[in-house]
């Protein structure tokens, strides 16, 4: 009678197909060989601490933990992981040629224990294969570069996937046909990883769509990545998909927007020209555009009489098409425009800018921290909307993270800077720029960063932006007044039927009526209220009536 390890192999060479409905254990010492097209379905468990050869397709319902040694021969040794429900998958020190993952349920898991090369090919038809990131991040999918990697539609990996002996110029397959990573110029390294966790949550408590990437690498220098990142409508969160960017966290979350391309039908953004530095940081992918609900009055075109702010300048035609901001001192080169005002309750475009301070102080909300800027339209009640004349506006912003200010900007009014707005993942900022308590104040400024309209009820005061600001420096002087009074002492074509920025009050002339208003904001009481909420402001101010007006805003020039 032959021994039971000769009796084990013999028996494997000459069936064609095995099945056992309990375990595979091959002990030590012993040797189990699969010849080309044997099969053997195993739906127990498979411990194999021997020799294990397999040119056929070796099916394991349960667990598969190899402690020996495991050749899969050519390209038809298949290691397939297959049936239902959880299993495990611990390859030891050995290579699997073919890995093919065949679960019966898309929910069943096929967990990596510890790190796993596939050489040949890895085919993911059903189920889920993680490396389970979470608790093991250093477990990995491991394959050469060229490995084929076939999924069926919706499948992927989840977790850490590592490509070897990397080279420039192709576009490679990790976690999903759409995780492609390309490299380019310079030295390739010599792998590359990428860790892709769809559900995942990114770092800190932002906007953003629920899927978290990772990317690592060794060798290489002065190359640039072309990066595809997939997602899933369902990870969308409050995103909207035609406008995802690619974002990075460097201390704070940046964007991206240049080189990108997006398929919405396939789910993937696309980007390219991403340097060494920035691929090792963490990625994700979000909607940049932000929307304001601003609400904010001009107190030069206040009309007491309807509460509501006066829109002669449109409704004669003279509001113009273009925003006005690309002059000094705003310098702001948008493309807004529109082929006809959109709504008869404009009053005039109005600037409206998102400022990050790095400190997150507001004293430090300079211009140079602007992070997303937009000309929108004022609407006579004091809603701030969008180019359509109805949807409050929106702003494209550069970074995410804690500490933004909202500042509003006029032609001939002085700028006004909200409270601190914190962050949020909703992709919105609210400002009531009529409420004193919501408008930041300057420690020991001399006048409040807005002035009184009027109450409209007791108890409930409104404010607005300070008119007479003519030459745009940030303070209301007799300089201003000056310039008023030459437009006015100009030829007519200059002074009547104008959008300039003289016009104080907005009634498409600039008059003596603009002097007044322009002159009322010099006179006024520089006093400043008591009412405000948590103010550090000493309050009240002694009267300072012959003091110019100022802005409140960082950086503002002040003559």
């Amino acid at each position: 009678m032959l021994p039971k390890k000769l009796q084990t192999a013999f028996a494997a060479l000459l069936l064609l197909g095995f099945q056992s409905q309990a375990q595979l254990n091959i002990q030590s010492g012993a040797t189990f060989f699969m010849q080309t097209g044997a099969q053997v379905t195993v739906q127990g468990n498979v411990d194999n601490a021997g020799t294990l050869t397999n040119d056929g397709s070796l099916r394991v319902q349960g667990n598969y933990l190899n402690t020996g040694s495991y050749t899969g021969v050519g390209t038809t040794g298949i290691l397939e992981m297959y049936g239902t429900g959880n299993a495990t998958l611990a390859p030891g020190a050995s290579t699997i040629a073919n890995l093919l993952i065949n679960k019966t349920a898309a929910t069943d898991l096929v967990t990596l224990t510890a790190s796993t090369t596939v050489s040949t090919g890895f085919t993911l038809t059903n189920g889920v294969l993680t490396t389970n990131p979470t608790v093991t991040p250093a477990v990995a999918l491991i394959s050469p570069a060229a490995t084929p990697y076939s999924f069926a539609s919706g499948k992927e990996v989840v977790g850490r996937v590592t490509r070897t002996g990397w080279s420039n110029g192709s576009a490679r397959v990790f976690n999903q046909p759409n995780m492609l990573v390309t490299t380019n110029a310079g030295t390739a390294p010599s792998d590359l990883t990428v860790t892709m966790i769809p559900n995942g949550d990114p770092t800190q408590v932002e906007r953003e769509v629920k899927r978290k990437f990772g990317f690592a690498y060794t060798g290489g220098t002065g190359f640039t990545a072309d990066i595809r990142y997939p997602y899933l409508t369902s990870e969308l969160n409050t995103n909207n998909e035609v406008n995802l960017v690619p974002w990075r966290l460097n201390t704070e979350w940046n964007s991206r927007t240049i080189d990108i391309t997006r398929n919405t039908g396939s789910d993937w953004v696309n980007t390219t020209g991403i340097t060494p530095t920035e691929l090792i940081q963490e990625w994700k992918l979000a909607d940049p555009n932000y929307t304001m609900n601003l609400t904010a009055f001009m107190r030069g075109a206040w009309n007491n009489p309807t509460a509501l702010m006066r829109t002669t300048i449109n409704s004669s035609g003279l509001l113009q098409l273009n925003q006005p901001y690309t002059v000094p001192p705003y310098l702001y080169l948008g493309s807004e425009s529109v082929g006809a005002i959109p709504n008869g309750n404009v009053v005039d475009w109005i600037l409206v800018e998102l400022r990050k301070p790095g400190t997150g102080l507001p004293a430090d909300a300079i211009s140079s921290t602007v992070i997303g800027r937009q000309a929108a339209f004022l609407l006579n009640n004091g809603a701030i909307v969008g180019l359509n004349g109805v949807s409050p506006a929106e702003l494209v912003i550069s970074k995410q993270g804690s500490g933004n200010f909202i500042v509003l900007r006029h032609r001939n009014h002085l700028s006004a800077m909200s409270i601190v707005k914190a962050s949020n993942v909703s992709g919105d900022f609210t400002n009531d720029f009529s409420v004193l308590a919501n408008v930041y104040e300057k420690p020991l400024a001399n006048s409040q960063p807005v002035t009184v309209l009027a109450s409209t009820a007791p108890g409930n005061t409104k404010y607005g932006l300070w008119p007479g600001d003519v030459n745009a420096n940030g303070s209301i002087t007799t300089g201003d007044l000056t310039q008023v009074n030459v437009a006015i002492a100009g030829p007519a074509s200059g002074n009547l039927n104008v959008y300039n920025r003289q016009d104080v009050n907005l009634d498409r002339n600039v008059t003596t009526g603009d002097l007044s208003v322009a002159n009322v904001s010099i006179a006024a009481s520089a006093s400043t209220s008591s009412s405000r909420a948590n103010s550090t402001t000493p309050s009240p101010k002694p009267n300072q009536s012959t003091k110019p007006k100022v802005s409140h805003v960082p950086g503002e020039v002040v003559q």
